[in-house]
């Protein structure tokens, strides 16, 4: 009998909520096959049966959240007490090869099975050298799949014999990509990782409780504060964490920079990373791989698969900006903050009722334009590892202020790596908005397989003719471009035109969006 226990889950993530289970108590299951869906702060993922064997308990009730090292599950595998298979699977999936001569043994570890059809990962950056010791947990590679980037941790305490694989390199699940050579055959085989598959980085074998955030080594923060303690220059190790287990919350690391000063390194950190100097340096080369590469990989698919058509608008929202003043103050009061996003998004949610070819996307093996009676908006965002497009579904059953709530949680999620990997997929038509950086007009790319997307740009003052009974005035008004571009093979230019023309209307007389 095996007591399957919540895993590690890395980058310092002290719990998982149980979404859904898979199976039923005194079900049959193969190694591998899904047990259990699990909710992190990085993912949802499928954790496999780690053998073959039947599910004598299922210990957690959906919806509940445990910390890591709960047992989730029981197996029965058939084997005798004292004889348990290691859990193999994800991110770690090590096999002993032969055994070294004296008491040490060389483990080959695969990449493993990521789950979601993924068949294959991007080495993106080794953390470790040959030759490196390094501790149980200590991360060794980053890993790139379609669903997420991943630091793969030691299996065990050893020291890495050789990395097999280069950066850069795409390699299929199940190939060595390094081997670890650790302490005692006995000892290493039982250390063989309990892992699960996950798209975001699992590891098993649950940590001592404590309320210190620093554990073998490791410091437990959630990733929104490592990203903050990084742009602030905070030594994580320093801060005491307020969250569940001493966890580090991006608050503590917000008090701790407000309270005291950086650490020496740190400071040394970004002397590097930002030189005085307002010269060019020298040349630098980075590498071409990561999200960078994924981006370039989807923007070339749709530029040379979609046939691209672009129809720009010019719109006044004077009357916009005034109501969006009132909407932020009444925002405010809530909590939300209200841009001018949730406006746009509630006028295209109307538009694209009235112009449905340009809602939806193209089934190239049935042969079909899907055209969905909802809305789900992908709101392209900039986020330090590239721009990613987080989906708003319904928009068209949901008003400004919900839309503003929701685009603050989903913008904030993607930006610290929180975002689920669901929550990037099943758009329906794209919004890019660079008007809060720049520039009067772009042609946006379509975020393929859309039929369409909206670009949105920069609002300026200028003067303007106005209607009123006493006839044409000149006045100060505000103006901003909307671009759309559209497949040409699905839709027309002119169902791109009228939809900007009834973006046109609804946004210069921002009454209509409640009709």
């Amino acid at each position: 009998m095996m007591e399957f226990k919540l895993p590690d889950i890395g980058e310092g993530i002290a719990e998982g909520e149980i979404v859904k289970w898979l199976v039923k108590e005194g079900q049959a299951v193969e190694e591998h096959q899904p047990v259990v869906e699990v909710m992190t702060d990085k993912a949802t993922v499928e954790i496999p049966a780690p053998a073959p064997g039947t599910i004598t308990k299922l210990r957690v009730e959906e919806g509940a959240t445990v910390p890591v090292g709960t047992a989730l599950f029981d197996i029965d595998t058939g084997q005798a007490a004292g004889t348990e298979p290691a859990q193999e699977g994800n991110p770690q999936s090590a096999t002993p090869a032969p055994a070294s001569a004296g008491s040490t043994q060389v483990l080959d570890f695969r990449l493993p099975d990521v789950g979601e059809g993924i068949a294959e990962g991007e080495i993106v950056r080794w953390l470790v050298q040959d030759g490196q010791a390094v501790e149980e947990h200590q991360p060794v590679v980053e890993v790139m799949t379609d669903k997420a980037t991943v630091e793969i941790p030691a299996p065990a305490p050893g020291r890495i014999v050789e990395r097999l694989v280069s950066e850069g390199q795409m390699v299929p699940v199940g190939e060595v990509i390094f081997r670890l050579e650790t302490a005692g055959a006995t000892d290493a085989t039982a250390q063989a990782p309990e892992s699960v598959s996950a798209g975001a980085g699992i590891q098993a074998g649950p940590k001592p409780a404590s309320n210190s955030p620093v554990q073998s080594g490791r410091v437990r923060a959630v990733p929104s504060a490592r990203r903050v303690a990084r742009e602030l220059g905070v030594d994580l190790a320093q801060v005491s964490g307020s969250g569940r287990g001493g966890i580090i919350r991006r608050g503590d690391v917000e008090a701790f920079a407000a309270s005291g000063p950086r650490s020496e390194s740190s400071a040394i950190d970004e002397a590097v990373e930002r030189p005085a100097t307002t010269t060019l340096g020298s040349e630098q080369r980075i590498p071409f791989r990561g999200v960078r590469r994924k981006i370039a990989e989807a923007m070339v698919r749709s530029k040379y698969t979609a046939t691209h058509f672009t129809v720009v608008e010019e719109i006044d929202v004077t009357e916009l900006v005034a109501l969006r003043l009132k909407a932020k103050a009444l925002g405010a009061e809530r909590g939300i903050k209200v841009t001018y996003m949730p406006f746009i998004m509630k006028a295209v949610a109307k538009g694209l009722a009235e112009h449905r070819m340009l809602n939806g996307h193209l089934d190239e093996e049935a042969g079909e334009i899907v055209l969905p009676a909802r809305v789900n908006l992908g709101i392209a965002t900039d986020t330090p590892s590239g721009l990613l497009v987080p989906v708003i579904r319904d928009v068209q059953a949901k008003d400004v202020l919900q839309l503003s709530a929701e685009l603050m949680d989903l913008a904030e999620r993607t930006r610290t790596g929180k975002v689920r990997p669901e929550e990037l997929r099943g758009s329906t038509f794209t919004i890019t908005n660079a008007g809060n950086i720049g520039g009067t007009l772009a042609t946006p790319i379509i975020n393929w397989p859309d039929i369409a997307i909206l670009g949105v740009h920069r609002i300026v003052k200028r003067p303007g003719v106005v209607e009123t009974p006493e006839g044409d005035q000149i006045a100060v008004r505000q103006y901003m471009n909307l671009s759309c571009s559209v497949d040409h093979r699905l839709a027309d230019g002119a169902d791109a035109a009228r939809f900007l023309a009834g973006m046109r209307r609804r946004l210069e007389d921002p009454g209509l969006l409640v009709l």
